[in-house]
């Protein structure tokens, strides 16, 4: 068993090193977005028996593959109506994605049932290792059936027999990793979507997010930053027009949009307290320089619109001159009026967000 750490100078090394174990059949523990996985080559039967063995797994309950795109997914998986829209919608991130099998994986992959577990992580250190892998590598958690998912190296090995190290391959130590939960599995081969397992992120259609507390919108409100990020990498927008990338938030009173606000203020790197805007229309904060090169902007702006009521409010403020080269949350933009609105998205990039009770302690997010 070989250990290999993470380190700014080695990081193209570690991926070749790995790279070529994956194509000697070995096994490997790998940092992903969510947990520590058991990487090995799906299409490498006795790669797949020996991640098996390791895991005290039967054939027969599926472990699910990690791929580059939605292109590479296709040659592993039939993607029906509802797939076609997760993979659109939701994907990279932290979902697994469960549809009809086209039996081009070892045995042992794809569940009895003929259905195979698709993950695009949004993670650079997944996604690097298959762009390099060329081909998928398995993304089950690294523990044996029934434990705990690990976050650690040292928590990994802490449980394991002597035999059980002998087993493993490789070690890729990116050090402790966020405590996200192991990724969502949403069975998509029927005409209705469920979910299998549930991580940090629910959804019940492909545009929709489901929390019940302020964590679970903030972690949605994370979800949708790197989405829209990815989208758009880099502001400005145009070159030589200082636009915007602004998150439209639409919806009942007191189901969340001020915590997604937060959320999206502190993952900018805003160090002050972020506090409503209600009696100030809005509120203006700087980004710490390391946040600030990552997004391309030089600022947050948190505008709260639930008082305003005409144009004349807009124009005493500039409005619409304050949205230069900014990332902005916008409560209640629909009292702006239609014609705001539509001005306001063809000059900038708008993401419209709906928030809606669904119970007392349930909220849907569509975006």
């Amino acid at each position: 068993m070989k250990i290999l750490e993470i380190r700014e100078n080695n990081y193209q090394k570690i991926l070749k090193e790995t790279v070529k174990v994956l194509e000697n059949g070995g096994l490997v523990v790998f940092p992903s977005d969510t947990v520590y996985i058991l990487a090995v080559d799906p299409t490498n039967q006795k790669a797949t028996d020996k991640l098996l063995a390791f895991k005290n797994r039967w054939i027969g309950k599926a472990i699910s593959i990690a791929v580059l795109d939605r292109k590479m997914a296709l040659d592993y998986v039939k993607l029906n109506e509802n797939g076609e829209n997760i993979y659109a919608n939701l994907l990279p991130g932290p979902f697994t994605i469960v549809s009809n099998g086209k039996a081009k994986v070892a045995k042992g992959i794809e569940a009895e049932n003929g259905t195979l577990g698709i993950r695009i992580p949004d993670n650079k250190y997944i996604h690097d290792l298959v762009k390099e892998f060329r081909k998928p590598v398995t993304a089950t958690s690294a523990n044996l059936s029934g434990r705990t998912p690990n976050y650690s190296i040292a928590s990994f090995l802490r449980p394991l027999s002597s035999k059980k190290r002998e087993m493993i391959d490789l070690i890729v130590d990116a050090g402790k990793l966020p405590r996200n939960k192991p990724s969502t599995v949403i069975d998509a081969t029927e005409t209705e979507l469920k979910i299998l397992r549930r991580g940090d992120l629910i959804t019940s259609n492909s545009q929709t997010l489901i929390s019940k507390s302020e964590k679970e919108t903030g972690k949605i409100a994370e979800f949708i930053l790197s989405k829209s990020l990815s989208t758009v990498p880099n502001l400005p927008l145009t070159k030589g027009k200082n636009k915007s990338l602004i998150f439209a938030l639409t919806g009942d009173l007191g189901c969340g949009k001020t915590v997604f606000s937060r959320k999206i203020g502190y993952l900018l790197g805003v160090k002050e307290k972020i506090t409503s805007p209600t009696f100030v229309i809005y509120n203006e904060y700087n980004l710490v320089e390391s946040r600030k090169l990552k997004v391309g902007s030089n600022k947050f702006l948190h505008f709260d619109l639930y008082r305003i009521s005409e144009d004349y409010e807009l124009e005493e403020i500039k409005f619409f001159e304050l949205f230069k080269n900014s990332v902005v949350c916008i409560e209640w933009p629909e009292n702006m009026g239609e014609k705001n609105f539509e001005r306001l998205k063809k000059e900038n990039k708008v993401v419209t967000i709906q928030f809606k009770y669904i119970d007392e302690n349930t909220r849907e997010i569509r975006y």
